[in-house]
């Protein structure tokens, strides 16, 4: 399977798959209702406003802000997990079970959020080292050895993100072999290894698409919000923005779990023809 093979079954997932689409929507639109709700007016522009000096944001918004961002993404973890199963039931046998939802969530919660949890820490363990090196040569006042600790800062950056990369297959190895943390990282390496710039062109596309459609509907959406209250506009864009992001949302997922099992059926094939 091709890149844009991968891209098209991701669209073709979404758009037969509405009502899972309207979950997402419903989760992001509480998301940014709550958002709204609890930010002091001000902190946003209104849509088509100048930019203007915002008002210091009160500790008890900051801490509701903060507490409401840790829910979210907890549960976040859970819709994951709910996506990913009926994403993979409809791919490998052409059938939506949105009823399973649920318990897919909980099945894979811990395992989801164990494997967040692990590349979080790898990514921060790296960003400690470089910008350790890069401070422990700041007090010696030499250009050259500030230089070469800022190459080796970049290098070690670069390796980090190389090692994220392999893990990006993570999730889909992990919910559609049923397998743990450990051996859904190793097989995701090992996927990706044997199809690296596929795998990444598949992503930057992605990624290039999200913003491109981004950027469209947010001019679209400002100029029709350009003449109403704070609030309306506010509320109109959360909607744009939580139906987007449910869309898209399943077409990267889609397209990613689209291609990880015509890569894993590869191997598979492979592997019986050796034997």
């Amino acid at each position: 399977m091709g890149m844009l093979e991968a891209i098209k079954k991701g669209f073709g997932v979404a758009s037969k798959n509405l009502a899972l689409v309207f979950v997402l929507f419903v989760f992001n639109l509480i998301w940014n209702i709550v958002n709204i709700a609890i930010m002091p007016a001000g902190i946003v522009p209104a849509p088509g406003a100048g930019a203007a000096t915002a008002p210091a944001i009160p500790p008890e918004a900051a801490l509701t802000t903060l507490a409401f961002s840790i829910l979210f993404v907890l549960v976040s973890i859970f819709m994951q997990g709910g996506s990913l199963g009926v994403v993979r039931d409809y791919i490998k046998e052409g059938k939506m079970k949105l009823s399973q939802f649920a318990s897919y969530g909980l099945k894979y919660y811990l395992r989801l959020l164990g494997l967040g949890f692990v590349i979080i820490l790898f990514v921060l363990i790296i960003a400690v080292i470089a910008a350790l090196i890069v401070a422990a040569t700041a007090p010696l006042n030499n250009v050259i050895a500030t230089v070469i600790a800022s190459i080796v800062a970049i290098a070690i950056g670069l390796v980090g993100i190389y090692f994220v990369i392999l893990l990006v297959m993570s999730p889909y190895t992990m919910v559609s072999d049923e397998i743990g943390v450990i051996e859904a990282m190793k097989r995701s390496m090992r996927v990706v290894k044997k199809s690296f710039w596929k795998i990444l062109l598949l992503l930057i596309l992605l990624v290039l698409i999200a913003i491109g459609i981004g950027v469209l509907l947010g001019v679209v959406t400002g100029l029709l919000t350009v003449a109403l209250p704070h609030k309306i506009g506010q509320i109109i864009i959360g909607v744009v923005n939580s139906l987007f992001n449910g869309y898209f949302g399943i077409v990267m997922m889609a397209s990613f779990m689209a291609l990880y099992l015509a890569l894993a059926g590869q191997e598979k094939t492979v592997a019986q023809k050796v034997f």
